[in-house]
C-alpha cells in the first residue's frame, strides 16, 4: 500500500508511521540509476591521477564492482569528486579515463565510485 502511494505522489505524512516513512526512503534508496548492471569482481588495479595540487599520483585499488560504464574500488586514500583517474590493466582488459563519483570512508577504506563515459573496456562473459 506504502509503494502504490509513493508511486501515485500521494502524501504519506498523514499516516504518521516512522515505518512507512522508512519503507519510502527504501524505496529511493532502492532506485537504482545506473545505465548498466554492476558486477561483482575482484582484482588489484593502478590508478593515476592529479590531486588538488596538480601532483601525479599512483596508488593500488581492489576492484569490487564493474559495468561498461563505471566500477567501485577501494584506496586507501581520500580522492575529490569529479578528479579524472586512469585506470589501464591489461590483464582485466579494463582501460579508460573516469571521473570520480563519490569517495566515502567504509571500514577503514575509501570506497570510490568512478564513471567511465568512454567505458571501462569490460564486457560481461555472456557478452563475449
Amino acid at each position: 500500500m506504502v509503494y502504490e502511494q509513493f508511486a501515485r505522489g500521494t502524501s504519506l505524512s498523514h499516516s504518521g508511521r516512522a515505518a512507512d516513512c522508512l519503507e519510502v526512503a527504501n524505496l529511493i534508496r532502492k532506485n537504482e540509476h545506473r545505465r548498466y548492471a554492476r558486477q561483482p569482481l575482484t582484482a588489484r588495479l593502478r590508478v593515476l591521477w592529479e590531486d588538488a595540487d596538480g601532483q601525479s599520483r599512483v596508488c593500488t585499488a581492489d576492484l569490487v564492482n564493474i559495468s561498461i560504464e563505471g566500477m567501485k574500488i577501494l584506496v586507501d586514500v581520500q580522492m575529490a569528486p569529479r578528479t579524472y583517474v586512469t585506470v589501464n590493466d591489461r590483464k582485466c582488459g579494463l582501460m579508460g579515463r573516469g571521473s570520480v563519483r563519490y569517495c566515502r570512508f567504509e571500514k577503514g577504506k575509501y570506497a570510490v565510485g568512478l564513471e567511465f563515459s568512454g567505458g571501462t573496456g569490460w564486457h560481461a562473459a555472456s557478452d563475449s
